[in-house]
């Protein structure tokens, strides 16, 4: 019998516990559970893949399956802790899918529901760029328009020094703008994750998504935001 061919695992982390906002994975945003935004981004991709959801908690682990994900293990609990890392819960479901579900894994894809706007597009974006010559990993990023130079920080007694080399008189149009990671999408070869046991790999590309995409629900500001996006319809179930 031929072996398995590696393919693509993505990862969908779930826990039941969260201080900034109990409960968030179940909560309905526009008529639908939190997490099954996600969901529907994955089918609506049609990667080949295998999408699992990793959980500890029984009722997440059904609202996932019914809005496609695999459930096909309970995440111990010891990973689904306030300080637990997310590269060993990645860990984990990338070890357990090679050794107990027979799925070898050439790259993996980390998709939180806490970002529900991600556009489907990014999906296929993101592994467009993987096979990039040099790269181990891609990542979505939105941009500032900020530098090092323009930022302060707060001396004793309460004074202000630039970070860096002032350059506060630049137009914001000349100021180089940086790329910060928003949490959209993780993607990491599984050479490089292996390796380095990292989802931000040294040769990393940004994926760039709008402000709204990036809209990461941990609080309940976060929260009011969201369903306030959705109610002005600039994102649709």
């Amino acid at each position: 019998m031929d072996s398995p061919t590696p393919g693509l695992l993505i990862v969908v982390p779930a826990r039941a516990g969260s201080k900034g906002l109990p409960g968030k994975n179940l909560l309905c945003l526009g008529g639908i559970p939190l997490l099954a935004w996600t969901a529907r981004s994955i089918e609506a991709a049609g990667l080949s893949a295998r999408a699992i959801l990793s959980t500890e908690d029984p009722e997440i682990a059904a609202v996932g399956r019914a809005a496609g994900l695999e459930t096909p293990f309970q995440r111990p609990s010891s990973l689904a802790q306030d300080d637990s890392r997310m590269v060993d819960v990645v860990d984990h479901a990338v070890t357990w899918m090679e050794r107990e579900g027979g799925y070898p894994v050439s790259a993996i894809m980390l998709l939180q529901p806490t970002s529900p706007f991600r556009r489907t597009c990014r999906l296929r974006q993101a592994m467009d760029l993987l096979p990039q010559p040099g790269t181990d990993g891609v990542i979505g990023v939105d941009t500032l328009l900020r530098t090092p130079s323009v930022l302060f920080r707060e001396r004793p007694g309460g004074l202000l020094q630039p970070l860096g080399r002032w350059e506060g008189g630049l137009l914001r149009q000349e100021i180089p703008p940086m790329l910060n990671p928003n949490g959209t999408i993780y993607v990491v070869t599984r050479e490089s994750f292996h390796r380095d046991r990292r989802l931000f790999p040294e040769r990393l590309r940004g994926l760039p998504t709008s402000r709204v995409e990036s809209i990461d629900i941990d609080t309940q500001e976060d929260w009011q935001l969201a369903t306030a996006v959705v109610a002005a319809g600039l994102v649709k179930p």
